[in-house]
């Protein structure tokens, strides 16, 4: 019998104005760090990061992301933080990628600070690698998940609505693909058996986006952070991040990546094109009374629900093959589903989503 694993980050901190007690956070687990995010995101929190790693007296040594999560990038990352004992990355998913990458060469601790939720990679122990022209190489795993992931609500809630949306559309495939996954006996990105507690924190992801979700929107909107947001940016980041890592993927993000390999559009984000891949799974999985609770949320707070809002407009027919062959291309999660899915099973699926 295949053990059970669950893999978790050893810390989660969340809260309105969490950026301002880095430093505290740091210093439980060393006292010098390599820092880096990009320009943006230093100009945006930059002052307050220093500051707290001043208060704490925790020698850190800043640097400039370049934007991309690949081999050149964390090698010039790894040299600059040869002397220090732990590695801080702040921003969106490439950066903190990137941080991964290099505290895991460095063998030193991780501190992941998302300053968006529009993902969920921020807890995990997984990283996606680009080439230097942006060219998707695959994904690196790692050892352990961070050692803190510290999230500042405030933060979040300035940043632009639509990245909090995308975030409940990722967030909303956990469930989906979990159980699709735990039906069919996949070993879970940890190597291990899916256990209870992962089925039921997937579970737990859906429920508060369904419950929370809207009253968050309305609360971002104004920049505000109320229990609805805390509970949302909880269930984007960490529910969804060991929601999937320890159960998988399946329909969902089959969608994601194959669209993401056929279309050359990256105006849409991740997340929106997850939360349409759910519906897309649905529809293979026949389940009607799914999609018709799912609808009038993915309306009520802007997520796609055919392929024209992902991009894909006057998709033809041959188009249509063309999307299903790459959704059926070796290695991909939609081998994760629980029965076997056939090439025009797909395309019917697809021209569902029309």
């Amino acid at each position: 019998m295949t053990d059970r694993i669950l893999g978790l980050p050893a810390k989660y901190i969340q809260g309105q104005g969490a950026l301002d007690r880095i430093g505290e956070a740091a210093l439980q687990l060393d006292n010098s760090a390599l820092v880096f995010a990009d320009g943006f995101v230093r100009d945006l929190v930059g002052a307050r990061v220093t500051q707290s790693l001043e208060a704490a007296k925790v020698t850190y040594q800043w640097e400039d992301f370049n934007g991309e999560c690949c081999r050149s990038e964390i090698d010039r990352l790894k040299a600059k933080g040869k002397n220090m004992n732990l590695v801080i990355a702040i921003g969106g998913g490439k950066a903190l990628d990137t941080g991964k990458a290099v505290a895991a060469e460095l063998s030193v601790p991780f501190i992941s600070a998302p300053t968006i939720a529009s993902t969920d990679g921020a807890v995990s122990s997984i990283a996606v690698e680009y080439s230097d022209d942006h060219t998707h190489i695959g994904v690196m795993r790692f050892n352990c998940s961070p050692a803190v992931v510290l999230v500042d609500t405030q933060v979040v809630a300035n940043a632009p609505v639509r990245l909090l949306v995308a975030g409940m559309g990722d967030s909303l495939s956990t469930w989906f693909e979990a159980r699709a996954c735990h039906a069919k006996g996949i070993n879970n990105f940890r190597g291990g058996a899916i256990s209870d507690i992962a089925m039921n924190l997937a579970r737990s992801c859906h429920e508060t986006i369904m419950h929370y979700g809207r009253d968050a929107l309305c609360a971002v909107e104004k920049n505000l952070v109320n229990e609805a947001v805390e509970r949302v940016v909880e269930a984007n980041v960490f529910l969804s991040g060991v929601g999937f890592e320890n159960t998988g993927v399946a329909g969902a993000h089959a969608l994601d990546a194959a669209v993401s390999r056929y279309s050359s559009d990256h105006s849409i984000y991740h997340g929106e094109r997850v939360a349409l891949g759910v519906l897309f799974q649905l529809k293979l999985e026949g389940d009607t009374d799914a999609i018709r609770k799912l609808l009038p949320f993915f309306k009520d707070v802007g997520l796609p629900i055919n392929l024209q809002g992902i991009g894909l407009k006057d998709m033809s027919a041959e188009d249509l093959q063309d999307l299903a062959t790459i959704v059926m291309r070796d290695g991909s999660p939609i081998r994760n589903l629980p029965f076997h899915v056939k090439h025009d099973d797909v395309v019917h699926a697809l021209s569902q989503l029309l």
